[in-house]
């Protein structure tokens, strides 16, 4: 889809565009030169469609000399270049950024026998495994952005934040596995929240707060996952804190990641709650139809494989939630008629993936959870929304806002208001507890399957 409707592309900017594509990386062609209008203006003159300041700015330092051939090479002389910021840009905040000389440079990529900090990371998640798109448009760019140049942005920290499911992880360790292949010497830290807490709390058990400060301050780029989950972890956020500010006082990249903006989320103090909106503060949407079928054939060409288009347009159309469904689903079938040794075709993807379109097309209510869980533990479903403790009470309870959450699109907010006029830090809460239970108990993780099951069909 395109980014700014409304503004057309002159032939003549076409033809440019098709020539800067043969001469810059695919991923940096798609993110930055390919939603760009333009048209000639005047004598002399070519006007730029961008959807804010940002971009302009970017276009401006990295890619004018490259522009700047196209129109010698393809329409025969130079042109001054005028940009004009589109009205059409959504949400997204429009932030200007400013880059040291250093940052224009050529990048001097890792040789073979140097040895890397211990970052962490995951290596499959990189930027040319990312589908750009409208839903993830001005995270991936201002990603790119720190990446060429951490540190030295007005994106510090960089704040992404999103539903389940939408990439969040991909984007944030893109960044560190980027800025690994730009500047080699540079030491990156990858934690998860829930890593973080545990190393701190084995610092305290081991006497060893000190090498647990210098794992996280002695770095250049600290990437911190589900910032959401130290909610509630006081000494924790005590030590972030810190961390935080030694880190930003030094002028090193922080990239922190939620699954909601700073704003919503209560149960972490208000100094830390104002530093996370310091940089930039950006989120990731749903991807579309259109978005999904690209992410597809993305996920398709990484596997090493194809699909008949009429398989990969309806994987896409019966999963519209999130990217991690999608892939699933895919992965799904292709495991399936692998095991099977079954041709893929349109009525094979409609037997393997029946579970995944139930869980699609049915509507379910935070009432019928609670019906069901209540039914499943044997306890009357008005226990739900009682003040009642009991460890049975509570264990039915959790479970019903664990699948609140995972089965709809309710907020926080109305799910605790849902469960007796509780908070939804409490939900928040009863999901965490149920997400770990459910990864060592598998009697429990059973029970749950069953009570999705019965909500589903």
């Amino acid at each position: 889809m395109e980014l700014l409707e409304g503004v057309k592309n002159s032939q003549q900017w076409k033809d440019c565009l098709l020539f800067i594509s043969h001469r810059v990386k695919e991923q940096s062609f798609n993110t930055w030169m390919k939603p760009i209008k333009g048209e000639p203006s005047g004598d002399q003159q070519f006007s730029l469609t961008v959807p804010n300041q940002f971009v302009a700015d970017w276009i401006k330092g990295h890619f004018s000399d490259i522009i700047s051939e196209a129109f010698t090479e393809v329409l025969g002389h130079s042109y001054d270049v005028n940009f004009v910021i589109s009205n059409n840009n959504g949400n997204c905040d429009q932030t200007s950024i400013d880059f040291s000389p250093a940052s224009k440079t050529p990048i001097a990529k890792a040789s073979a026998n140097i040895q890397k900090h211990s970052h962490n990371l995951n290596t499959k998640y990189d930027f040319d495994s990312l589908v750009v798109g409208d839903f993830n448009q001005f995270a991936c760019a201002a990603a790119m952005a720190v990446a060429e140049a951490p540190g030295l942005t007005k994106y510090n920290p960089l704040y992404i934040y999103g539903g389940t499911g939408l990439g969040k992880t991909h984007i944030v360790q893109g960044i560190g596995n980027a800025i690994l292949e730009n500047f080699p010497n540079r030491r990156v830290m990858y934690a998860t929240s829930e890593k973080f807490t545990s190393d701190f709390i084995t610092s305290i058990s081991d006497r060893s707060t000190s090498a647990f400060t210098r794992v996280y301050r002695d770095v250049d780029i600290l990437i911190i996952d589900d910032i959401q989950f130290f909610t509630g972890k006081e000494s924790t956020q005590e030590q972030f804190f810190h961390t935080f500010n030694t880190l930003h006082h030094q002028g090193k990249q922080i990239i922190l990641s939620s699954d909601r903006p700073p704003r919503d989320i209560k149960g972490l103090e208000e100094r830390l709650l104002s530093r996370f909106s310091w940089g930039l503060v950006t989120d990731l949407q749903a991807p579309d139809l259109e978005n999904r079928t690209a992410i597809l054939y993305k996920k398709l060409e990484s596997e090493g494989t194809n699909l008949p288009e009429n398989v990969v347009r309806y994987i896409a159309d019966i999963v519209s939630t999130n990217i991690r469904e999608l892939e699933g689903a895919l992965i799904r079938l292709l495991a399936y008629a692998s095991l099977k040794n079954q041709p893929i075709d349109l009525e094979l993807a409609e037997k393997v993936l029946s579970y995944t379109v139930a869980k699609e097309r049915k509507t379910i209510d935070i009432d019928s959870i609670q019906k069901k869980s209540a039914e499943n533990f044997g306890i009357d479903p008005e226990m739900m929304k009682a003040k009642k403790k009991t460890s049975n009470i509570v264990l039915a309870r959790q479970v019903a806002m664990y699948l609140s959450r995972s089965l709809t699109s309710n907020s926080l907010k109305l799910i605790g208001a849902a469960f007796g006029g509780r908070d939804h830090s409490t939900v928040i809460h009863a999901c965490d507890i149920i997400s770990k239970k459910m990864s060592n108990d598998r009697s429990l993780r059973d029970r749950i399957d069953k009570i999705s099951a019965s909500l589903l069909y």
